[in-house]
């Protein structure tokens, strides 16, 4: 959660600690095939362009552990409210690998994909 904070709160430093420089995503909303490395990623953050959500909640979190390597897939449910407003929602599945480097745990690939039919 703390990575997912970091990136809507424009968070540049906390993002870079748990990310590896050459982490690798697929963001079917952004680009229709992988970019690489983290400053896609902080480009994006320092511009504001993730959007503000009112309240992140993980729908069925799953972590999957192989010795240094970790497996983490959830529904990621964005709650966007302001007074007087109909609240919205956006849904993503993702998909998030993490490795041990040094030994600190940082995301090294991402994947995500509509929830909504």
């Amino acid at each position: 959660m703390r990575m997912l904070n970091a990136m809507h709160e424009r968070d540049v430093d906390a993002y870079r600690e748990c990310c590896a420089e050459d982490v690798s995503a697929f963001e079917w909303y952004i680009a229709p095939y992988r970019v690489d490395t983290i400053d896609f990623h902080l480009t994006l953050i320092e511009a504001g362009g993730n959007g503000a959500p009112t309240r992140l909640d993980l729908l069925t979190p799953r972590v999957q552990a192989y010795g240094d390597t970790a497996i983490i897939t959830y529904t990621l449910l964005k709650t966007f409210a302001e007074p007087g407003i109909p609240a919205t929602f956006k849904t993503t599945n993702e998909t998030r690998v993490f490795a041990k480097i040094d030994g600190t745990w940082k995301m090294v690939h991402l994947h995500k994909s509509p929830a909504n039919s």
